[in-house]
C-alpha cells in the first residue's frame, strides 16, 4: 500500500528555518521516505499521549519526526529536538 505524506504547519516551519542545513533536511527526507515505506515499522515508537494516541515518532540524529498514520495518509505533525517535551502530542 502507498501513502501519501502530508505536512503539518509546524513541520513546514522547521524545514523552512533550517533549509541552509542541507544535511539535516536530506536525512529529514530520507526518513520520510521511510515512514512512506512502512510507517508501521518497529523502529517507530507509538507514543503515550491521550490528546494523539495514534501518533508515533521517529528519530533524526538529535531531532523526532511526529507523525499520525490514517489508511491512506500519512501527516507530518511536527519536528522537535529530542530534549524537547513531545507530551504535548
Amino acid at each position: 500500500m502507498t501513502y501519501s505524506i502530508y505536512e503539518h504547519k509546524e513541520a513546514t516551519k522547521f524545514r523552512k528555518k533550517h533549509e541552509k542545513d542541507k544535511d539535516l533536511l536530506k536525512r529529514i527526507l530520507l526518513k520520510y521516505n521511510e515512514i512512506k515505506e512502512n510507517p508501521h515499522d518497529s523502529q517507530f515508537k507509538q507514543l503515550k499521549s491521550s490528546k494523539c494516541p495514534q501518533c508515533k515518532r521517529a528519530r533524526v540524529g538529535n531531532y523526532r519526526i511526529i507523525f499520525f498514520v490514517s489508511k491512506k495518509d500519512i501527516e507530518i505533525v511536527s519536528i522537535i529536538t529530542r530534549r524537547d517535551n513531545y507530551k504535548k502530542y
